[in-house]
């Protein structure tokens, strides 16, 4: 098959999400012998080809002009492949007026308009491009049962056009353990937050859990605390036992973090199969997640959960009195590779680019 996968911001993958999803995809359909072209954004210095995998550069970057990159990316490819997968729901006010004829496959990301970080304007863009793709794609994928299931509801025409195909994760390498001695860390004497500080991921809830929390260990939160006034804000709260790493992209790194603390700590509330999860549970972490559909089935019920600060707290001092917490290490780790390697993901995406073909 010739597929082209467009939408990221290309490979190699300096960011998570979908250019990581990009990468492991088209890495291994490439390993399977298919012809995978994808689309760098203006930024990625990626020239030609990248193992194996043809890359087209496009002239906009999608940080500063999303709907223009998106544009640009579906004419160089729209024509001589077999696929086209659209990471993303902003193509989809294209789809028609470039008259696509391939076939064109939408994964439709999380749930994005319910993000508190946008203005009422832009969830309301968002909603008008999810109602094209539903409407102009030829399928849909979404990548969680539970935001498979929300399409299906707010969208009636979408029930016979759309799979449930997850995110993935990989077991670490390496790990570079340098990082604890940075932070003046102990191997399982912390709680571990990785989020991007912004309402939506309930930091705010998790500082008011741990507030009252009157244990030794300490609280370290990986996120970007210079986005935003709302991430400075939440900055400033820190303290000798609540620490504010800012960002953390060295994957060595942060997966060091992940192996060595006591538990995880997941605020995530809007989406579906959340990749900080996952990567926190392929480490063997114990997780401590937002209660809400999402989480529990990428846990499969077999992890821990709050919904407000008290919860928290009380999950955090039952998970002190449990102290060994290897069993629920092993079935986070086991959930992942049985049921979130990126070999199945890609396997499952194979299988529905030939059953869409077939059709």
């Amino acid at each position: 098959m010739k597929i082209a996968i467009i939408g990221s911001r290309g490979i190699p993958p300096s960011y998570g999400g979908f250019e990581t999803f990009t990468f492991e995809l088209a890495v291994k359909l490439a390993e399977k012998g298919h012809q995978v072209t994808i689309v760098n954004d203006k930024i990625n210095s990626v020239k030609n080809s990248y193992k194996n995998i043809t890359i087209i550069n496009s002239i906009y970057n999608k940080g500063v002009k999303p709907l223009h990159y998106y544009y640009d990316s579906l004419k160089l490819v729209r024509q001589n492949h077999d696929v086209i997968l659209v990471c993303g729901v902003g193509g989809s006010l294209f789809y028609k007026i470039l008259n696509i004829k391939t076939m064109l496959i939408t994964n439709v990301d999380g749930l994005e308009h319910l993000r508190g970080k946008y203005s009422f304007w832009k969830k309301s863009l968002v909603y008008v491009l999810q109602k094209l793709s539903a409407k102009h794609s030829n399928w849909l994928v979404a990548d969680s049962i539970a935001v498979k299931n929300y399409w299906m509801n707010r969208f009636l025409f979408v029930k016979n056009k759309i799979t449930a195909i997850a995110y993935g994760a990989n077991v670490p390498e390496k790990t570079d353990a340098s990082i604890l001695v940075k932070f003046n860390l102990k191997e399982y004497n912390y709680f571990l937050v990785v989020a991007r500080l912004v309402p939506e991921n309930n930091i705010e809830m998790i500082l008011s859990g741990f507030s009252q929390y009157r244990g030794l260990k300490k609280l370290v939160i990986v996120g970007n605390v210079k986005d935003t006034k709302f991430s400075q804000a939440l900055s400033k709260r820190g303290n000798e036992n609540i620490i504010f790493t800012d960002g953390v992209y060295n994957k060595p790194q942060l997966d060091a973090l992940r192996n060595s603390a006591f538990a995880y700590i997941h605020g995530h509330s809007v989406g579906g199969t959340n990749p900080a999860l996952l990567e926190a549970m392929i480490c063997k972490c114990c997780c401590i997640c937002h209660d809400n559909i999402y989480n529990r089935e990428v846990t499969n019920n077999e992890q821990f959960y709050f919904s407000s600060g008290n919860s928290l707290f009380d999950q955090l001092n039952y998970l002190e009195e449990i102290k060994n917490l290897d069993q629920f290490k092993e079935m986070a780790f086991k959930q992942v590779v049985n049921n979130y390697s990126w070999n199945k993901i890609a396997d499952e995406y194979e299988k529905l680019f030939f059953q869409l073909i077939k059709k």
